[in-house]
């Protein structure tokens, strides 16, 4: 069976369920929950996947995995969609007006799309089980705790493993890409990266008299000089890298030279070459920085170059693209260059072939394109319907396809991947 045997007006069909989806939405934005406490969240979804008749298990600190069996024998591929929300109090405006929705719980709020994502899935979900009949293969549902702090990560991929599959698929809103436009571009999506954390220690003293002491503040200023130039003087200028200094703090009174400064930031990288050589660097330039200002320091979070890019492989991004064009028309598809963002679906690619789509939110009329976790962050709902379409047309042109995909799984299990990594498990 080829793609073009099983014919489905993917958009249509989106187009049924819209309401649905939009409902959910709705309910999910106004009772959000953050990573790792997302109970009601959990029993929503379980609740419609009963609805549907998918069978469904709950993974301790992972998530949801949903199976729809086709009827005919096939490949099988993952869906993913997140479940949490952020830790902060969301605003009842976006850029132009009151919203349509706003999150019913203090400190906690969908202000990043996680709301969408998981009712695009149940919204595909429900036409691909309305459909079972005509599909070949495995359609394996992962809804995943904690993505803001990647902690459900480990658990959920790990089931998955286990299950096995062919491919994967997932889906992101993105604030900055007119709404109607998805991207599926291949190649880098969204950066690898590393966190650092250090203190700086000097000699305190009194502020008359700076002779006397070692400012660990004069050492990190000029750490932090260096740190800026490294772009120029030691990273490759075709290798595209962002960093930045998060949170500094030092001393507690205007008359006293501290002891020591702590201070974290973040690197981030679309080539672990470039990421390797921006560890080996920020270590040089602070080791140096302190010889040379008679400061000592220590790292509380050591810099560790990571491998875990988001990353479209070409022959799936061939089979998106196309998904996308027949459910929406060549137009849908809109160029976008990688998101410097980090996101732990880099982990589902490590073992499965898949891309991770973009689908843009930006409607100026209705207000919507404040950046992610912005207070103001909103979403078009208008394109909810666009995501499913993808969703469900990719699913079954990826099951038909019989093409070949150039793609070498990562042999180390999850176990020892967390362990190479540095992550906790």
């Amino acid at each position: 069976m080829k793609a073009a045997d099983f014919v489905l007006d993917a958009l249509e069909a989106a187009k049924q369920v819209e309401e649905y989806v939009i409902h959910l939405r709705r309910d999910l934005h106004m009772h959000p929950e953050i990573s790792m406490q997302e109970v009601r969240t959990m029993k929503v979804v379980a609740e419609e996947l009963e609805r549907m008749g998918i069978p469904y298990e709950m993974v301790p600190e992972g998530g949801i995995i949903g199976i729809i069996e086709g009827e005919q024998a096939g490949k099988s591929i993952i869906l993913r969609a997140d479940l949490d929300a952020l830790p902060m109090q969301e605003e009842e405006t976006n850029v132009k007006g009151k919203k349509i929705v706003v999150s019913q719980n203090d400190q906690a709020a969908h202000t990043c799309g996680h709301d969408g994502h998981t009712a695009m899935l149940l919204g595909a979900a429900k036409i691909l089980s309305q459909n079972k009949d005509k599909v070949k293969g495995k359609v394996i549902l992962a809804f995943e705790q904690g993505e803001e702090i990647g902690r459900g990560i480990y658990a959920i991929v790990n089931r998955l493993l286990e299950i096995g599959a062919d491919g994967v698929w997932g889906i992101h809103l993105k604030s900055d890409i007119p709404a109607g436009k998805l991207s599926v571009d291949a190649g880098p999506r969204m950066a690898s990266g590393f966190a650092f954390h250090a203190e700086i220690h000097g000699k305190s003293g009194h502020g008359s008299r700076p002779d006397l002491a070692v400012s660990p503040l004069d050492c990190f200023t000029d750490f932090y000089t260096h740190l800026k130039a490294m772009r120029l003087t030691s990273l490759d200028p075709f290798k595209t890298v962002t960093y930045s200094i998060g949170s500094i703090r030092a001393g507690s009174a205007a008359n006293v030279i501290p002891d020591t400064l702590e201070f974290s930031g973040t690197v981030r990288y679309l080539q672990y070459e470039q990421g390797l050589m921006a560890e080996k660097e920020f270590k040089r330039i602070l080791e140096k920085t302190c010889d040379l200002h008679q400061c000592t320091y220590q790292y509380l979070i050591e810099p560790k170059a990571v491998d875990l890019l988001v990353y479209n492989q070409t022959d799936c991004a061939v089979i998106a693209a196309d998904a996308v064009e027949k459910s929406m028309g060549k137009k849908a598809l809109y160029p976008y260059p990688a998101w410097m963002a980090s996101e732990p679906f880099a982990f589902y690619q490590k073992y499965f072939p898949g891309v991770f789509a973009f689908v843009g939110i930006e409607n100026h009329e209705k207000g919507t394109g404040a950046e992610h976790h912005n207070a103001h962050f909103d979403l078009d709902e208008d394109v909810l319907k666009l995501g499913v379409a993808a969703t469900v047309q990719y699913t079954i042109d990826f099951l038909c396809s019989e093409n070949e995909i150039d793609f070498t799984p990562e042999q180390k299990s999850m176990k020892e991947l967390f362990k190479e990594l540095g992550y906790g498990q």
